[in-house]
């Protein structure tokens, strides 16, 4: 009998003291299993169909995923028009729960030529005014909830929709908003509902993708959807960072993603999901990597197919995971410290989108967060926190208590004049793109092979340049410093993407052009690091190409790097492996 059948038999019969025990059971059960890290598998419907319809493919299956210590099957019902019978999925079920690995449901809310209708737009996603996809979604829920104890929502409760009937529904709102107010009223008909009705003992689980600062165009609505859903999984899927099908992410993606999320949605965030797609072996062990380092308890691998033609990432991931576990009991329950990046939810990046990743690739430790930092001694307020109608009050406020706020020069020009005088620099009206090579750093030149870009448009304006870059000849500031009161204003000169990038070359979500920043020398590095740390009293030298994670009683640091390097921490220095990871204090 599945679990929840005799959980909900149980509890029917139990006396009022014998539900009280179960319960503390089950909590125990549930303690004891998040006490260690959780490995689980995503399984497509294509993947039920063809590796798991017979007793021999369930055996070959077995077999395959034992060496990862695989603990739970997500077991996908539908994705367009692949479906498997409830009968099916509760038969598959039953065989993997008594081999010990849970079961549980999941959905990819994609259209095909008989599920849903496809959207008007750019991408194949659903169009969720049309009642042949509601119906449709809901049926599913109803149809699995008595065959499931939860179900995840696979990353596409998303649209970019322009039907005729989405122009009409949107009205006077921008589509961003239209779409986030659409989606969060569509869970509880859709999903909520139908799921309770068939199962009242059933979670719904939501999984967000890894593109963050894009989220608000396209119907996401972290705050709001966690808050309906019971759990949320988080996509640390960044694939290759060298390749451009894929937008050059960058590999810290995922960690910001994670870190972000969970500053929204707590405790709620249980699990982080990666795939093998256009990975190397080291590529696929990263995202594990990072999913631990940024604090999952379980880590789901997409998809079971991909496992099932033995990807070289697999047997590197089998190799590591006794080393991936020490890093997860380390990083258990300790309190995370950092300079924070304040990105309010549904904030438009312009051209500081995934900022935060390309920072952390420069040993920076960004610690994102969705509320305003008050209380800390360093933070990064890049574009997207000017969103926050109240914040140059907060920053003035944070600055009289004596904090050190980092700025962006498009974060300044939102801000207008008021921000301008307290960092003491000027951007003008609007950004000037621009590329440098050349850096004067401690009245040092310094060349660099890749160009940095930034926004040649600034002007020092009673502040202090502590780095200057030459674009064309003109000399343009590329670290500012200025008292404000008890506090310190710096200026750091970086420009990421704007939408103009992702639209010339048809990229919707993904990084659409690799960039000079996560190149940049040592010498540089350091400086820009020095300057932001100081306020935590951190000293930490090394090259680009690696991570600062910092916790209360000590620091983690990893390395994306094909070759070993030399560090240094708090005055001492190590030896870093290539891909690997140290603890220090």
């Amino acid at each position: 009998m599945h679990l929840a059948t005799r959980r909900q038999i149980l509890w029917q019969r139990l006396s009022p003291l014998g539900c009280s025990l179960l319960s503390f059971a089950l909590s125990s059960q549930l303690s004891v299993a998040t006490d260690s890290l959780q490995i689980s598998v995503y399984c497509t419907a294509g993947d039920v169909q063809h590796q798991l319809a017979t007793p021999e493919g369930r055996q070959r299956v077995l077999r395959t995923i034992r060496p990862l210590k695989v603990s739970r099957l997500f077991l996908e019902g539908r994705r367009g028009d692949s479906y498997v019978a409830p009968n099916q999925l509760r038969e598959i079920r039953d065989f993997f729960e008594a081999q010990g690995i849970h079961c549980s449901g999941g959905i990819a809310t994609v259209p095909g030529a008989n599920f849903g209708l496809r959207q008007t737009g750019g991408l194949d996603w659903l169009n969720w005014e049309s009642p042949k996809t509601r119906a449709g979604v809901a049926s599913f829920f109803a149809e699995n909830a008595p065959v499931f104890d939860e179900i995840i929502v696979d990353d596409f409760f998303c649209t970019g929709d322009k039907s005729p009937e989405a122009e009409r529904a949107k009205g006077l709102r921008d589509w961003g908003g239209y779409r986030r107010d659409l989606l969060v009223s569509l869970i509880e008909p859709l999903m909520t509902k139908p799921t309770r009705s068939a199962n009242r003992w059933t979670k719904i689980i939501i999984k967000f993708p890894q593109w963050y600062d894009r989220f608000h165009m396209f119907g996401y609505d972290p705050p709001r959807m966690s808050a309906q859903f019971d759990q949320v999984w988080v996509g640390t899927e960044v694939r290759n960072p060298k390749t451009p099908r894929w937008g050059y992410t960058q590999p810290t993606e995922g960690y910001m993603n994670f870190r972000w999320l969970a500053s929204v949605a707590g405790n709620k965030v249980r699990g982080a999901w990666f795939d093998h797609i256009e990975c190397s072996a080291q590529n696929f062990v990263d995202q594990a990597y990072q999913s631990v380092l940024a604090g999952t308890p379980e880590l789901t691998l997409f998809y079971l197919g991909d496992l099932m033609v033995s990807h070289p990432g697999d047997a590197l991931l089998a190799a590591r995971l006794s080393n991936l576990r020490t890093l997860a009991a380390r990083v258990r329950g300790k309190s995370r410290r950092g300079i924070a990046f304040y990105k309010p939810p549904g904030s438009e990046a312009g051209d500081n989108t995934y900022l935060a990743d390309h920072l952390g690739m420069l040993g920076v430790p960004i610690l994102p967060v969705a509320t305003y930092p008050s209380d800390a001694a360093v933070a990064f307020l890049p574009l997207q926190a000017a969103s926050d109608a109240r914040l140059l009050h907060k920053v003035q406020r944070h600055l009289r208590r004596g904090a050190t706020l980092v700025f962006t020069p498009a974060l300044v020009r939102a801000l207008g004049p008021e921000a301008s005088k307290l960092a003491g620099v000027h951007t003008g009206p609007s950004s000037g793109p621009g590329a440098a090579t050349e850096f004067q750093v401690s009245g040092h030149p310094l060349s660099l092979e890749k160009a940095v870009e930034l926004d040649a448009a600034v002007m020092a304006d009673g502040c202090e340049t502590l780095v200057d870059a030459t674009v064309e000849g003109q000399v343009v500031p590329f670290l500012t410093s200025k008292a404000a009161g008890r506090g310190l204003v710096l200026v750091l000169n970086v420009r990421t993407f704007t939408e103009q990038d992702f639209r010339a070359i048809g990229e919707w979500l993904l990084t659409p052009k690799d960039l000079g920043l996560t190149k940049i020398p040592q010498e540089l590095a350091d400086v820009v690091r020095t300057s932001l740390l100081a306020p935590l009293h951190v000293e930490f030298r090394g090259p680009a190409g690696i991570e600062l994670v910092l916790f209360g009683d000590g620091a983690c640091v990893y390395s994306f790097r094909d070759d070993s390097v030399r560090i240094q921490f708090a005055g001492k220095q190590r030896d870093l492996p290539a891909h690997g990871w140290l603890w220090l204090r």
